[in-house]
């Protein structure tokens, strides 16, 4: 009499099945995630210039005037020349472009003038921490140099979640400053994804 035996696992076909909807499930997991994390980083991003916007509403009840005047390319934005001083890095060495970018320098400035009044300091502390550095995207920490003074003291800016600094734009007669990220792609010239005060 012939008995039967049974085999018991799984045949190739349905290996490769099962590992296809793995696949399939893992890529649109991951598509998934990367969504929720840009849509994270842009409300991020919105509730940090809204903050800022704030601050500089109160900077302007309190002082009757915004901050500062920055035009289009951004340069240095009067924080160096109004400071009588210079960036160095963390040994005193002056940075001059390229080592210094002034992509930064609106960004410093807005810092620098909202923590010079109580109500200003507060709102700016509320600031992610995450998004308040004296670093460069290359890494380097930047520092000022007030005229003779022989201390170096952090030159903070504020950056987005894609860790490119905020921009602060007003020339004289404008109603109203205007703050803006470059968004995921980090460029201001593909204003799609631009994230603006505005």
């Amino acid at each position: 009499m012939k008995t039967k035996l049974s085999k018991y696992g799984l045949t190739l076909v349905e290996i490769m099945v099962a590992v296809a909807i793995i696949a399939i499930l893992a890529v649109g997991m991951y598509s998934v995630g990367s969504y929720l994390e840009t849509q994270s980083q842009k409300k991020l991003a919105e509730s940090t210039i809204e903050t800022l916007a704030a601050a500089i509403e109160q900077y302007h009840d309190f002082y009757g005037k915004f901050p500062f005047q920055a035009d289009a390319n951004y340069g240095r934005a009067e924080l160096e020349p109004n400071l009588s001083g210079s960036v160095v890095n963390e040994d005193g060495d002056a940075l001059n472009p390229p080592d210094y970018n002034d992509i930064y320098a609106s960004s410093e400035a807005l810092y620098y003038f909202l923590n010079k009044f109580p109500a200003g300091k507060k709102i700016v502390s509320s600031i992610n921490r995450s998004l308040i550095t004296n670093k460069g995207y290359e890494g380097i920490e930047y520092f000022f140099m007030f005229g003779l003074d022989p201390n170096c003291y952090p030159l903070i800016h504020i950056i987005d979640p894609w860790e490119y600094p905020l921009r602060y734009k007003y020339r004289q007669g404008d109603n109203f400053p205007v703050i803006q990220s470059p968004g995921p792609d980090r460029d201001f010239n593909t204003p799609g994804d631009n994230i603006s005060s505005k």
